[in-house]
């Protein structure tokens, strides 16, 4: 076989493979930028102080039960006083809500419908002291 035989059997498929995968390349690069993955993401900042509550145990409804250890995050730099102050009303509202709900207000995907609502009744309890509502530890069965 001669040079050009062999050249004109070889160089096709492979200037086809060369422009399939450069114009893929330039497709992707032109038409689908690039998605951020260093992108960084802001944490939210707690500034307020961290007031351990306590541990809970109750009974959920169904014959479950929940045990739980809580701390709230203020929401200012001396909210901890009022909080540390009302310390029995807000374990008795935290008893109240938690004993309230069933195994499946328990699961991961309500934990933040859970805070909420928890957040919410001991702002009532506080007059608004309280930011966030940390979970130590959440165990259910």
């Amino acid at each position: 076989m001669n040079l050009k035989s062999l050249m004109a059997k070889i160089l096709p498929p492979v200037l086809g493979l060369a422009i399939g995968v450069g114009g893929t390349i330039g497709v992707q690069t032109l038409f689908f930028p690039k998605t951020a993955t260093t992108t960084q993401t802001q944490a939210v900042v707690q500034d307020g102080p961290v007031v351990e509550i306590g541990e809970f145990t109750v009974n959920l409804q169904g014959g479950s039960f929940l045990k739980t250890q809580i701390s709230v995050v203020g929401s200012g730099k001396k909210s901890d006083v009022d909080i540390k102050a009302k310390t029995s009303f807000i374990k008795d509202r935290i008893n109240t809500v938690l004993s309230s709900k069933s195994l499946k207000d328990m699961q991961p995907q309500n934990r933040d419908q859970l805070k909420k609502e928890l957040i919410d009744q001991l702002n009532e309890v506080t007059g608004n002291k309280i930011q966030d509502i940390l979970f130590l530890t959440f165990i259910y069965q």
